[in-house]
């Protein structure tokens, strides 16, 4: 009997260390999974607020679009140049006068001012001056 329990009582004390090896190994992994949810909780929760900021700039994007829909251009230049051109109304009428002025405003030119008697009218087209390279 004596020989049965030399025997068996190294693989006790190997079985008791496994388990006790085993429960360190299974609490350390629980504490990793733990860890690694916390992390993916919180990604999941930039993730979100990402998101929502994208919709907010998108949303604004859409607004800011509506708003500047009709602009073809910014100037930002400080001093612009003018030039001038007087065209006086004779005769004119009708489709006559609707030709002329459409053509001036394919050449760039727009009204700014309408000068003299009903009679006699003239107007005052005006338009940029094309920058000269110095």
């Amino acid at each position: 009997m004596k020989n049965i329990t030399l025997c068996l009582t190294p693989v006790v004390l190997l079985i008791i260390g496994c388990s006790q090896k085993t429960h360190d190994n299974v609490e350390k992994s629980s504490d990793q999974v733990v860890t690694s949810l916390e992390d993916i909780s919180k990604t999941i929760r930039t993730v979100q607020e990402t998101a929502n900021e994208v919709k907010k700039f998108s949303e604004d994007m859409v607004v800011t679009g509506e708003r500047v829909k009709g602009f073809k251009g910014v100037e930002l230049i400080g001093s612009t140049q003018w030039e001038y051109k007087v065209v006086s109304v004779e005769d004119e009428q009708g489709e006559s006068l609707q030709g002329s002025l459409n053509e001036l405003g394919k050449q760039g030119w727009e009204l700014s001012e309408r000068l003299g008697s009903n009679r006699q009218p003239r107007l005052i087209f005006k338009r940029r001056k094309e920058a000269i390279s110095e």
